[in-house]
């Protein structure tokens, strides 16, 4: 098959399925790994959506770009299931709007559970389910690791994820689920968007920046804007030196392959934020220098 990703997320998991030889087109936040930036993109930035085309991701599809180049298959993300439409009627509209019969692949999973589910489907269309299971073991076993890490702590520091935008966003995605494995207090639940009281009174221990689709360099330029914010120096977190830049595709916002090496990066930088060997600083986290 042929496959259009519209996120960086479904890029990494063909990716992870061995099919990198078969992605004829990418999203416009799609850098990872480099060789898939020759690849035509399907996306277009700064493009407010409204109607069905919501339900399609974070991404605006572009539908031009996809029809001239006819994929056998699109991966794109689920951000929330439709209220006002089914699965199946929101494809159809989307198979229609680029003019050509094309099969859709929605990376949706909120929970652990979904998430297992979405790797055996995925592997089902991919046609690797044989590598997926093999991979998903080792993340289980990895998770298992880290999970008998976390029980001997003795501290839980309070930890906030944010996007900086204006007003402040609180991330929400999977950040719970990866506060809980790596031995955090989650300060801020799904609260969406706060205002800097709310947020200079639970004055979390730390603080995780990122931002949707972003490397680890990108989410380290917005960091290091973001600290110049007066309110930001009356954090806790600022005067002790625990405000750190997270790669926005590494599971926070959508599900990732990359989700227990953030589960481990987040532990990391929780409990052991000097260690010299810490396996995923500078690969998925960096502090504010």
């Amino acid at each position: 098959m042929r496959w259009a990703s519209l996120a960086p997320e479904a890029t990494l998991w063909i990716e992870a399925g061995g099919r990198l030889n078969a992605l004829v087109g990418r999203s416009h936040l799609c850098v990872e790994p480099p060789k898939i930036w020759r690849l035509p993109v399907c996306t277009r930035p700064n493009v407010v959506r409204s109607g069905w085309e919501s339900y399609l991701g974070p991404y605006a599809p572009d539908y031009g770009a996809l029809s001239t180049l006819r994929p056998t298959g699109v991966l794109l993300l689920i951000e929330e299931m439709p209220a006002d439409i089914s699965l199946e009627e929101l494809f159809k509209l989307f198979r229609e709007a680029i003019g050509f019969p094309v099969e859709v692949f929605p990376l949706y999973a909120p929970t652990w559970d979904s998430y297992e589910k979405l790797i055996g489907n995925l592997g089902s269309v991919l046609k690797s389910s044989r590598l997926l299971q093999r991979w998903f073991d080792a993340q289980r076993r990895r998770l298992d690791r880290l999970t008998w890490l976390v029980s001997r702590l003795t501290h839980k520091p309070t930890v906030a994820f944010l996007e900086p935008t204006e007003p402040i966003s609180v991330i929400r995605g999977w950040t719970e689920t990866l506060a809980q494995w790596s031995g955090g207090d989650l300060s801020l639940g799904k609260e969406g968007r706060i205002l800097w009281e709310r947020l200079l009174t639970s004055d979390p221990e730390v603080i995780i920046l990122s931002l949707p689709g972003s490397t680890l360099s990108r989410a380290g330029e917005a960091l290091a804007q973001w600290v110049r914010l007066p309110p930001v120096q009356g954090l806790r977190a600022f005067r002790q030196k625990r405000l750190y830049a997270f790669k926005g595709t590494a599971g926070l916002f959508y599900p990732s392959p990359l989700l227990i090496s953030a589960a481990e990066g987040v532990y990391e930088l929780l409990h052991t934020p000097t260690y010299r060997y810490n396996r995923h600083q500078g690969r998925l986290w960096a502090p504010l220098l």
